[in-house]
């Protein structure tokens, strides 16, 4: 298991720059003690991380995303670059703000 959520991220990103094909990721809950276990693996690496931080919850599911992002990007040269469509989906699902009528 990795310490480091950093280390696990960066870790995690050269595994599947490696091999794009053979990697995978799986996120468990284990109610029984309350942990989050990521594992990213390619059968001969695997990389774990575990949790029982509320805190680092934020962190698994912006991983999360990522690697969703990792598995259906065509160039993997930029994989650290923040991907353009989300970026615009993000700003176009940001609720207007209407003004308030005055009850009569």
């Amino acid at each position: 298991y990795l310490e480091d959520f950093e280390e696990f991220e960066a870790a995690a990103r050269s595994l599947f720059a490696q091999k794009p094909l053979r990697t995978r990721y799986l996120a468990k809950y284990r109610h029984t003690n309350s942990k989050v276990i990521l594992k990213v693996t390619d059968d001969k690496v695997c990389l774990k991380f575990r949790t029982d931080q509320i805190a680092d919850l934020k962190k698994v599911e912006r991983f999360s995303q990522a690697f969703a992002r990792w598995m259906i990007t065509k160039d993997l040269d930029n994989l650290d670059e923040p991907d353009a469509e989300l970026e615009e989906a993000k700003d176009a699902a940001k609720p207007v703000a209407k003004r308030k009528r005055k009850a009569r």
